[in-house]
Order: structure tokens, then sequence, then C-alpha cells
């Protein structure tokens, strides 16, 4: 895999300086100091040893012991944030927890999430789910939740829409409060102005004001009945998208299993040409059908070209996973089933998809892995074809 990715990365070289490592396998552990961007794509990933860029990983279960100096981008089954953070959190998943100070903001889609109070953060953006936050927001307070608990402090404003609304903490700033049960516990303290709804009607929330005013607003009521879906389908929408992902592979690489073989020792042995084989289709597959166009005759063709090349821009990631979960079946001579290669490519997939999120320097390297991925089928393609020439005598 290493060799594979640092063919990928020459190729990119001519594109963006940027320096980072990727990082595959079912079991990762990062014992030692990463001075560049860290990709990982594993089962069980753990960091013991601080990142000094930015890291980026799908995995099912992760655990971060140590500093990170960047961002953080996170697709997992459980994650854990045991390490500081320097920026911002980005991460999807089914149940998270965050027990050291974060100096961005933490933006959170997912089953459950943790602050703990030991905690400190920037600012919260969530969706779905159930969210409970035990230690300090510096920051705004933003989200639609199945179910909110807000035991710790906010020190800028809250716009919260949710299920279930328990307030059970201090509030420095405006208040925006909107579900069908809202509790204000005990320990609640609100410095600013509050606008709330909810199915109960007017609440005592005055008492627990120290300035400000409170205003019931009907204007915020939730029309939908079973409003809490909102959660649910969000973390559906996204399991739906990954699950149609993994259909599209598995469906590719079992009607073009030979193809793909052929085109993964291709990108090894030719990666520039790949490279350049697949730029020059990107760029000429539009130019022909613009040309096509010109004439009525063409008309039929410069449609048929351009459905085609959406059809396979829109599949571009899926295939270039596939062809590179292949590479790894060539490469290391393992004789994997096409079920055994399209779960790896489904891997790949989520780390190409983690890469194209970077800012300015996802985009284009990921133009570069999709280049190589079609120029080496292209290649293996004509190669086949000449091959299958008759022979004259």
């Amino acid at each position: 895999m290493k060799k594979i990715l640092f063919l990928i990365l020459i190729s990119c070289s001519v594109f963006t300086a940027s320096a980072f490592r990727i990082e595959y396998g079912n079991n990762i552990i990062i014992s030692q100091p990463v001075y560049e961007d860290l990709y990982i794509a594993g089962g069980n990933v753990t960091i013991n040893a601080p990142v000094y860029g930015d890291l980026i990983i799908a995995g099912g279960t992760v655990i971060i012991n140590d500093t990170v100096a960047n961002d953080i981008l996170l697709v997992a089954g459980t994650a854990t944030f045991n390490g500081y953070v320097g920026d911002d959190i980005r991460c999807a998943g089914g149940n998270i927890r965050i027990s050291k100070n974060v100096t961005g903001d933490v933006v959170i889609t997912g089953g459950s999430a943790i602050i703990d109070k030991a905690a400190v953060i920037g600012g919260l953006i969530a969706s779905g789910g159930n969210i409970t936050v035990n230690g300090t927001v510096n920051g705004d307070v933003m989200g639609a939740f199945g179910d909110l608990s807000l035991n710790g402090d906010v020190f800028k404003n809250i716009d919260c829409r949710g299920g279930k609304i328990t307030v059970n903490g201090h509030i420095r700033g405006r208040s925006i409060l909107a579900a069908r049960d809202i509790i204000i516990g005990n320990n609640a303290v609100f410095t600013d102005d509050v606008r709330y709804w909810n199915n109960k009607g007017v609440l005592d929330i005055k008492s627990f004001q120290k300035s400000g005013k409170v205003t019931y607003d009907a204007s915020l009521s939730i029309k939908t009945e079973e409003w809490y879906y909102l959660g649910a389908t969000t973390i559906l929408g996204l399991l739906w998208y990954l699950g149609m992902a993994l259909i599209m592979i598995l469906v590719i690489q079992y009607l073009f299993s030979a193809t793909f073989k052929r085109s993964a020792g291709t990108v090894f042995s030719n990666t520039l040409k790949s490279l350049g084989v697949g730029f020059l289709f990107c760029i000429v597959v539009p130019v022909a059908a613009i040309v096509a166009f010109i004439t009525l005759i063409g008309i039929p063709v410069g449609l048929l070209l351009i459905f085609g090349y959406i059809v396979l821009m829109l599949l571009s990631t899926v295939i270039s996973s596939v062809v590179a979960a292949n590479w790894l079946n060539n490469r290391y001579h393992k004789v994997w089933n096409n079920w055994h290669i399209s779960f790896v490519a489904f891997g790949i997939f989520i780390l190409l998809k983690l890469i194209a999120a970077t800012p300015f320097a996802g985009w284009l390297i990921m133009m570069a892995i999709v280049c190589i991925a079609f120029g080496g089928i292209f290649l293996s393609v004509k190669r086949e074809h000449r091959n299958k020439q008759p022979i004259v005598m």
C-alpha cells in the first residue's frame, strides 16, 4: 500500500508541495511523532504520538491519546479524543467522546457524543443523535439534536433545536431553544435573552435568569410531528450514501474484475503514462462533445459523450478505489476474491473522500489519482485490444 501511494504522491508533486503520510491496515498504531499531514484508513486506529499536521481518519475504533496540532477529520464507529487538538475537529461517528481541550470548533454528526467536564472547546456545531456537554464551550453552540444535555458553560450564544433539550449549566450569551420537551435544571443560569418553544407551553425560565428577557416564541415551533427523526435521517443519509458506494463497488468489481486487475498492473508499471492519458481523457472528451454539437449530425454523439463523461466523473472515486484495491491484490500476491477486493476498495473509497475534503490540496490530489486510475484502465484496454488483433500471414 505504501508503495502505490508513494507513486501517487510523486505524480502529484507537480501540483502540490504539501507533504503527507498515509497508513492503511486492520490495526494501526502510531507510536512515533508525525511531522506532516497523516491519512489513515483502518479497523482499529490508535494515536500514541503527536501529529504536527492534519489528521484524517476513516476507521472502526479510533483512540487519539496525543496532541494533534492542526485539524482532525474523522469518520469512525467509535472515537475517543484523549489528546489536545490545536484546531478544528470534524467527525461523523456512532459514539464520540472528547476528554481534552480543542482550540477550534467541534463539528459532529453522530449517534452520540460526550464532551467531558475537563474539556474546553472553541465552539460546537452538531447534527443528529444525543449530545452531552459537560465541559466548557468558548464559542457558540448550534445544532439540531435528538437529545441535548447541557451541563457545562457556554460563553457565547446557543441556537438549538431538538426532540429534548435539558439545560443544567450556564449560558452567558443569547439563547434560542426549540424542542418537544425542554427541561430546566436546578443549576441552570441564563445571562442574556432567551427565546424558546416547547410542547408544554410557558416555562419558568425567568427565575434562572440573571439579566435579559424571556420570550415564549410560537414561531420557533417544530411542525414535523416526529421531528426527532432528523437525527436519524442525518445518520441514515450517511449510511445510505456509503451503502450505495459499496453496492457500486461490488457491481463494478464483479462485472469488470479482469479489466481492473490488468489496469492495476498498468498503473504500477506506467504510473506517469497513466497520469498523462487520464488527464488527456478529462480534457479531450468535453472538447470532443462541444465539437460534435457544432454539426446537427454530431449532436447524438455529443450527447452520448457528455452522458458517459458525467457518469464516469460521478463514479470516479469508486473506480479509483477499485483500481487501488486490485493493485494491492496484485502487488502483494494475494488471492482475494471479489468480496474481499470490494471491501478493501470500500475502505480506500472512504480514505479518498477524506482526502478530497482537504482544503485546496485535496481536489488536486484527487484529480491526479482519478487521472492515474482512468489512464491505467484505458492503457490496459488498448493493450488487450491490440493483443487480440488477428495476425496476417
